[in-house]
This record gives C-alpha cells, sequence and structure tokens, in this order.
C-alpha cells in the first residue's frame, strides 16, 4: 500500500519540539483544549514585567560596594531583554487569538439596533397614519361614535409618542455603539500604548560593553566612621535588602507568569505534534481531491505550529533571563547583607566603648564623691568640690560621646573653633566669672564670713557661687560699721577687670582704730600719752591673745617676721594744733563693743586728772584705714 506523501521538514520540525517538550503522544482529542491565552492575561504580564523593570531601574546601589554597581548593571541589561522578549512574546501571542470576533460582535449588534430603530420609525408612521384618517373621520361623525373615535384617537396619540421616545433612544444607543467600536483598538493598541511607556527598550543607542566584575570590593570611602553615620549606614543597608528581596520577588512573579502563559502553548504543540503523527502514519486516500485536502491541512498546521512555537521560545528565553536576573540579585543582597554585617558589628563595637567610657567616667565620679564626704568635713570646702566634680564629670562626659559619635575631627575642629569663638565674645563676661571663681575659692580666695570692700561696697562675705558671690553689705561711719539688711551680688568677674578689691589677709580678723585727741600748748605731752596709752592697754589686755593668734597665722601664710600688734601712742603736729594718737587692734565683729570699752576708759583717764583734762579736748574714736 501506497503511503500519504508528507513533507520532510514538517516530520523533522515536529520530532525536534517533541523532544525539546519531551511530550509523549498525545490523543487527538486534546485539541480541543484552550491553547491560547486570553488577553487579560497577556496585559497582566506585560504590566507586571514594566513595572518590575522599572522598580530595577530605580534601585540605587551608592551606599554600597563597587561590586553592587556590577551586579545591578548586568541585572538591569538582562532586564531590558527579559522586557523587550515580553513585548516580542506579547505580540506573538496576539496573532494567536482569533481576529474579526470582536468586530463582527460589534457589527453584529450595530445591525440589530439599526433594525430595532427601523421598525421602531415604521411603527411610527403607521400609528400616524391611523392618527390622521381618524382626524379626517372625526368632523364627519357625531354623537356616541364621534366620541368613540376621539378616544381612539387619543390612545393611539399616546402610543405615537412612546414609539417617538424608544426610536429615539435606540437611535442615541446605536450612535454610541457606533462611536465605542471605533475607540477600540484591539490587544495591538494596548501593546502599542505600554511600549509607550518604556520608550528607552525600543530607542536605539549606542552600545555599550558589558560590565565588568571588580577586582576588590573595599569600602566606600564616601562613608563616614561616625557613629552617627554609621547608624544611618546600617538603616540604609536595611533598607536595601528589603528592596532587592522585592526585586527578587518581582522577577519570580514575572517568571510564574510567564510559565502560566506558556503552559497553554505548549500543551498546544503537543497536541499538533500528535496530530501531525497520525497525519504521517494515516494510508493515503485514493481520492486525489482529498489527498489536496490533507496537503493544505498540513501546510494550516505547519503555519500555526511555527507561530505557536516561536511564542513558546520566546517565552522560554524570558524565563531563563528572569532566572539569571534572580541569580544576580541574590549575589548583590549577599555582598549588601556582608556589608550589613561589618557596620553592624562596628557599631555594637562603638556603642560598647561609649558605654564602657561612660561606665569608667561615672565610676571616677561616684568615687570621687564619696571621698568627697569621707575626707572633708567643712561644709563650704565640700560643696565646692562637688561643684568641680560636676563640672569635671560634665566635660569628660562630652568628650567621650564627641568620640564615640564623630571621628572627621578636621571638620570637628574647623565648626569647634568657629563656635568657641563666637561663645568667647557672646560669654565673655560669664566665662571670665567661672575662670574668676577657682581664684575665689583658692588657699587666698575668699571664705564665708571675710570682711572685704569692692566697687565701693564693704560687706560681709556670705556664700561664693560658681557666678558670683554675695556680700551682707555694712553701713554706717567710721567705726560704727552695722548691717543694712541687704545682700549684695557681685560678679565673679570683677577680680579680673582691673578695679580695686579689698580682704582681709587670710587667717586674720582684725582691723587698726586710733583714739585722736588735741593737745593744748603748754600741756604736759608725756602725761597725756602715757595716760591715754595706759587706758587703752587695759581694754586690749583683754582680747590680746586673739590678736597673738592671728599674728601667728599672719606669719605661717607670709612667711616672714612682723611686728605683733599691740597699741601705739605718736604725737602728730596738724596744722596749728598738736593730737596725740593712739592706735589699736580690734577683732573684727566686736569692734562697736571694743570701742564702746575704749572709749569709758579714754575719759575716765581724763576726767581723773583735772591737769590733764585742762590740757586736752574731746578725744575722737576712728578706723586708721577708711573702710
Amino acid at each position: 500500500m501506497r503511503r500519504r506523501t508528507i513533507p520532510l521538514c514538517l516530520i523533522g520540525m515536529f520530532a525536534v519540539v517533541a523532544t525539546v517538550f519531551h511530550c509523549p503522544d498525545v490523543p487527538q482529542a486534546a485539541m480541543a483544549q484552550e491553547a491560547q491565552p486570553g488577553e487579560a492575561a497577556i496585559i497582566r504580564h506585560l504590566n507586571a514585567a514594566i513595572t518590575w523593570y522599572k522598580q530595577l531601574r530605580a534601585a540605587d546601589d551608592s551606599s554600597g560596594h563597587p561590586s553592587d554597581t556590577y551586579y545591578l548593571d548586568n541585572a538591569r541589561e538582562l532586564a531590558k531583554q527579559a522586557v523587550e522578549l515580553a513585548f516580542q512574546t506579547a505580540e506573538a501571542e496576539a496573532a494567536l487569538l482569533p481576529t474579526g470576533k470582536g468586530s463582527e460582535t460589534s457589527s453584529t449588534e450595530q445591525q440589530n439596533l439599526a433594525q430595532a430603530a427601523s421598525d421602531a420609525a415604521a411603527l411610527s408612521k403607521r400609528t400616524q397614519a391611523q392618527i390622521d384618517l381618524l382626524n379626517s373621520r372625526i368632523p364627519q361623525t357625531s354623537g356616541k361614535k364621534r366620541q368613540g373615535l376621539i378616544s381612539q384617537r387619543d390612545t393611539l396619540q399616546g402610543q405615537l409618542d412612546f414609539d417617538k421616545v424608544r426610536q429615539d433612544g435606540v437611535q442615541k444607543l446605536s450612535a454610541f455603539v457606533s462611536g465605542s467600536a471605533q475607540n477600540t483598538g484591539g490587544l495591538q493598541k494596548e501593546i502599542d500604548d505600554l511600549k509607550n511607556s518604556v520608550p528607552e527598550l525600543f530607542t536605539k543607542v549606542p552600545s555599550k560593553g558589558a560590565p565588568s566584575a571588580p577586582s576588590s570590593a573595599p569600602s566606600n570611602p564616601s562613608q563616614g566612621s561616625g557613629l552617627i553615620s554609621q547608624i544611618v549606614s546600617l538603616f540604609s543597608g536595611f533598607g536595601d535588602l528589603r528592596e532587592i528581596d522585592q526585586l527578587i520577588d518581582g522577577a519570580g512573579m514575572v517568571s510564574e507568569m510567564a510559565g502560566h502563559l506558556r503552559s497553554p502553548l505548549r500543551s498546544k504543540l503537543r497536541a499538533m505534534i500528535a496530530q501531525g503523527n497520525d497525519l504521517a502514519n494515516a494510508p493515503p486516500p485514493q481520492n486525489p481531491a482529498t489527498l489536496e485536502e490533507d496537503r493544505a491541512k498540513i501546510t494550516a498546521l505547519t503555519a500555526q505550529f511555527k507561530q505557536i512555537s516561536n511564542a513558546s521560545f520566546l517565552l522560554t528565553q524570558e524565563i531563563v533571563l528572569l532566572g539569571e536576573i534572580q541569580v544576580n540579585l541574590r549575589q548583590w543582597e549577599a555582598s549588601v547583607h556582608r556589608g550589613y554585617l561589618r557596620i553592624l558589628e562596628s557599631v555594637l563595637i562603638r556603642i560598647s566603648i561609649l558605654l564602657i567610657g561612660i561606665g569608667i567616667v561615672m565610676g571616677l565620679s561616684e568615687l570621687w564623691r564619696k571621698a568627697a564626704f569621707r575626707y572633708v568635713r567643712e561644709a563650704r570646702m565640700q560643696r565646692q568640690i562637688l561643684l568641680v566634680r560636676r563640672i569635671v564629670t560634665g566635660f569628660l562626659l562630652a568628650v567621650v560621646l564627641i568620640l564615640g559619635f564623630v571621628n572627621e575631627f578636621g571638620s570637628l575642629a574647623t565648626f569647634a573653633g568657629f563656635i568657641t569663638a563666637g561663645l568667647a565674645v557672646a560669654l565673655q563676661t560669664l566665662i571670665l566669672s567661672v575662670a574668676a571663681y577657682f581664684f575665689l575659692i583658692g588657699r587666698q580666695g575668699l571664705k564665708v564670713g571675710d570682711r572685704i570692700t569692692v566697687s565701693g561696697v564693704t560687706g560681709d562675705v556670705v556664700d561664693v557661687g560658681l557666678i558670683c558671690f554675695y556680700l551682707m553689705e555694712l553701713g554706717g561711719t567710721g567705726s560704727d560699721l552695722h548691717s543694712t539688711g541687704r545682700v549684695v551680688v557681685v560678679s565673679n568677674s570683677v577680680l579680673l577687670q582691673g578695679g580695686p578689691f579689698f580682704k582681709q589677709i587670710p587667717g586674720t580678723a582684725y582691723a587698726w582704730h586710733e583714739v585722736a585727741v588735741k593737745l593744748e600748748r603748754g600741756s604736759d605731752y608725756t602725761l597725756a600719752e602715757n595716760k591715754l596709752l595706759e587706758a587703752v592697754n587695759s581694754v586690749f589686755c583683754q582680747y590680746r591673745e586673739s590678736i597673738e593668734q592671728q599674728h601667728m597665722n599672719l606669719e605661717g601664710w607670709t612667711a616672714f617676721s612682723a611686728v605683733v600688734p599691740a597699741p601705739q601712742a605718736r604725737l602728730q603736729l596738724v596744722e596749728s594744733s598738736l593730737d596725740l594718737v593712739v592706735r589699736y587692734p580690734v577683732v573684727l565683729h566686736r569692734e562697736a563693743e571694743i570701742d564702746n570699752q575704749m572709749a569709758r576708759k579714754v575719759m575716765e583717764a581724763i576726767n581723773s586728772d583735772p591737769d590733764l583734762k585742762a590740757a586736752m579736748g574731746l578725744p575722737t574714736i576712728r578706723p586708721s584705714v577708711k573702710p
């Protein structure tokens, strides 16, 4: 029996495709399966591919290593090819869809609407003719018959109005459907619109060489080494990892959609291969007409097989490219993850060192506090030591924090220089006050109870602060000094501004007063001097030990020998008179009491001798040095 003649090229193509797809023989019934993907699935695939491609184009690798640029550029180049294949696949699949179905449906709908409009117009015309006939008959009739014709005419008139409204609605609907049909361009128009959203894929640009992998991956030089910059880089790396994961998931989703589109095509190819095998193995027909019909079927099957296999191969290439892109993205993710771990390790080490430094400073501060309470008994000195402790602790904490957070010392030094200059000008008085404080609390500084005179104010020191000190103001004249009830606040900076500043010698608390009296001519000067000096000594002997003790403190502070304070008498020639002056030391805070006793003793000595009384005037008690 002579077998049917089948082109060898068709049989060879069927065999190759069967080997590629590993498909066994499929019965003829498989041709009934749906082989073509729907328009919606094709558009969804293109939209997903374009969206993922734009996300990949917008990805940033500036915070990573040079190798990351290589991985990303390679992935972008492969993604461009994958999207181009997606468009080629969509066009190939669009060619497989049945053409004219939509237009035929639209044309049929328009014809139906046109027929409905024509029927409505004919019905309206017939109704109008009946109304005209009734209008011509009504004038010729009368009575009940006339009334019946009028009612019939009114009924037909209502029906005519309804028919006109229906005709107008059908005409409007027909016009709308016709306009919609004209505006619809089909699947190919949607593909062309999507091409316009990615014009760079279809613009011819000079090709560049493929990026080459770097020999090493040094750290990014622009990345700061300070703690703050490293924390920022840490969060940036975390965001990069999330972005890369999204890109990998997007590539997987596009690949999965391409696989769904390829599945019906592969089923169609298996069915076509089985059909070709059946045609090749079937006995040849004896009728020449049947033979020509079979040849036409084989030719149509060959053309359809080429279209479907082309679309299937394009989808396979797209899936392979997407797999390579996922490999590149995973390599990029691994590189970013290694950099993220290095930065995380560095941040944890720096934070640990920072916490250890803070702990050391706070531990030393606590030891300082305990030592101050244990070895310093004076409350004022304790406050001063604790104040210095707070200042030193704050300074050391600031240094530790600066060293922990900032490593760019060049820019830091420049910035600190400008800040320091501005603060020095703006806070000049405050800085001088703080600097003077350390002189005031020194060995020769101020202590609570010291009597000083500053800026024309005399008073006793009440307290010494970091910025200013406080005086209890003393008022009065001569030796009669008393509290005015006011507290004077004086800035510490007055010590460094060149003004006069008077205070007691450290370790002493006495001042010099004097008794002055005028002598008449011819009086016994020696008698007057002896009597007056004896009266002063009688009071001085009551507090002599206190003055001598203060004198010993003075010698210990000055390291040189001085005369022990004691009452002294001398004669002074003042213009036309002769004055007898007796100087004596008084203990501060007892001045009024001592001067009162001196006045009593001097007056008793003068009044006890009539000759002395006649030779002296009224005595005066006053400070030797004006406050």
